[in-house]
């Protein structure tokens, strides 16, 4: 069974408050049930987190040198610091 939430209940499960919830419900962003009052089901709150969520889509960037030196322990670090 579809679980229902009231207002302030749907807010605080989608972490907004309760001004902001009313906004998207006005714009159309999320589906709601009118019975007396402003009703909403847990599946159109999820399928609204879900629209919203961004997909990774690059991979994160390669770890940078450090720009501080460390302690030299062979040869061609030593090369390297000289001839860079």
């Amino acid at each position: 069974m579809n679980e229902v939430m009231t207002e302030p209940e749907a807010a605080q499960y989608l972490r907004l408050s309760t001004k902001t919830l009313q906004r998207r419900r006005r714009d159309g962003q999320i589906a709601y049930i009118r019975d007396g009052g402003i009703r909403y089901l847990l599946p159109d709150l999820q399928a609204y987190l879900e629209a919203r969520r961004t997909p990774v889509t690059t991979s994160p960037p390669p770890p940078q040198k450090s720009k501080y030196r460390t302690a030299m322990t062979r040869d061609h670090d030593v090369v390297d610091l000289l001839f860079g």
